[in-house]
């Protein structure tokens, strides 16, 4: 098969930013696109390409987005096709997208799209499943969309993403979501998304419905019933970290996701977690992952990286850093970011009570609850040490200097040992509150092993 890559010429045109790895160097025996054989073609190639950048900036979409836009359409035409005239190229682009304007064109690009196993959905069936966007199917409210509930014809439930405010940069929005979720490895610790819709500048997202709520509301009350268990909160630790994980060493190419905090992470029925919205996720080379790549600064507040933030640095230890914060939520109970507080966030104050001595102080006392029958505290005292240590593992996470924090790997394979040795813990101190009231039924049962 003939393999087309881009040449250095049209590279160096554009600021790539996090994403030259998705458009490789060219190697010996591919076909460069532009192919600059002759001054015509180079005058067509670059007439072409102004013409687009001014399009896209007149949607409002950024250099990134216009450039995975420009170079994955030009490399799905010539691999779909095997179009070798850059004049057929462009006229077939222009044919479609004079006649039918950008919308449409958006659809009709990743319809060709041979790979994309994500559902095109009409504006009238996600706007009728949600019963025209109905209050009463309203479950999230975020900082950029709505989302709702709602059946698709298959009685299938799905959630809705519908944006605030309709601008043209959402298009692109919407296509670099798709684009990194058909990049993004099969795990049961992310969010699928299912479907996309775009119709009138007002674009959808359709994600698989996750029904136990997102992290936040169970920390912080929103939600009834009774608080997270440790085992539950050490199981989320997991499951998120794994996400992360498997984001950071996707085997296509690593992801930064850039916002992980306690609202993206949603809970199913059992507790468990998973990891969701990729909007301002960057997809960046395999050469940059412990090394790092320059961009906008985006985040949330009390999340985002110091050392990002004020750089504009992105490395794979800014997602470790905000994983931390939601790891201290998970063990205080408290936001990430308050103003009333003698520390402002999160990190700091869990330092700050720390060197004090005082971190029993701050931890969620719903942690404790499960020791509250054992007469003789060892479970309580077992349960302390963990808690200590992924404590411990939090602030290395948030270690101010990024090159001092571990990769999201290594806080992984923590945090399931620490899982390991709470149920041999468990194991050993049931065994010995029996020996010690002979025919007691076991009473300190914390997790779901």
């Amino acid at each position: 098969m003939v393999h087309y890559a881009l040449s250095e010429k049209f590279r160096n045109e554009f600021h790539f930013m996090c994403l030259d790895t998705l458009i490789p160097h060219a190697k010996p025996g591919d076909i460069v696109v532009p192919p600059f054989t002759g001054e015509e073609f180079q005058a067509e190639a670059f007439h072409w390409l102004s013409m687009f950048a001014h399009w896209a900036l007149q949607q409002g979409l950024s250099a990134d987005h216009t450039v995975l836009f420009a170079s994955t359409h030009v490399k799905h035409i010539l691999t779909s096709y095997q179009v070798t005239s850059w004049s057929d190229f462009i006229h077939d682009f222009f044919r479609h997208y004079e006649i039918e304007g950008d919308v449409k064109f958006a659809q009709w690009y990743w319809k060709k799209a041979s790979h994309v196993h994500i559902t095109w959905f009409s504006y009238r069936e996600l706007r009728a499943c949600t019963n025209s966007f109905s209050e009463l199917k309203l479950v999230g409210n975020g900082k950029v969309g709505l989302v709702y509930q709602g059946f698709l014809a298959d009685d299938q439930k799905v959630a809705v993403k519908k944006y605030k405010e309709v601008t043209g940069h959402h298009l692109g929005d919407v296509l670099y979501e798709v684009f990194l979720h058909r990049s993004l490895p099969k795990s049961s610790h992310l969010v699928k998304l299912i479907g996309f819709s775009s119709f009138e500048h007002d674009p959808l997202l359709v994600y698989e419905y996750i029904a136990g709520g997102n992290l936040d509301q169970h920390l912080h009350g929103t939600i009834a019933g009774e608080k997270l268990t440790w085992d539950e909160r050490l199981n989320i630790a997991i499951d998120v970290a794994s996400a992360i994980t498997e984001l950071h060493y996707n085997c296509k190419f690593p992801i930064y996701h850039r916002d992980v905090k306690s609202t993206n992470i949603l809970l199913d029925h059992h507790k468990r977690a998973k990891l969701s919205d990729f909007g301002i996720a960057a997809a960046v080379s395999h050469e940059k992952q412990r090394t790092s790549c320059h961009t906008k600064v985006k985040g949330s507040y009390g999340y985002t990286d110091p050392a990002y933030e004020s750089s504009g640095t992105l490395s794979d230890t800014s997602d470790v850093y905000s994983f931390g914060v939601v790891l201290l939520e998970l063990i205080t109970g408290l936001r990430a970011g308050e103003f009333t507080r003698s520390k402002t966030f999160l990190p700091d104050l869990v330092n700050e009570m720390t060197n004090l001595e005082l971190l029993e102080d701050i931890v969620d006392k719903a942690i404790w609850r499960p020791c509250s029958e054992d007469p003789n505290n060892h479970c309580l005292d077992c349960l302390k040490a963990f808690v200590q240590d992924v404590v411990e593992l939090a602030l290395k996470c948030c270690n101010s200097e990024p090159k001092s924090r571990p990769n999201i790997g290594e806080v992984t394979q923590k945090l399931k040992e620490i899982h390991l040795e709470q149920k041999m813990c468990d194991t050993n101190i049931s065994d010995s509150m029996e020996r010690e009231n002979p025919g007691r039924e076991r009473v300190i049962r914390r997790g779901r092993h």
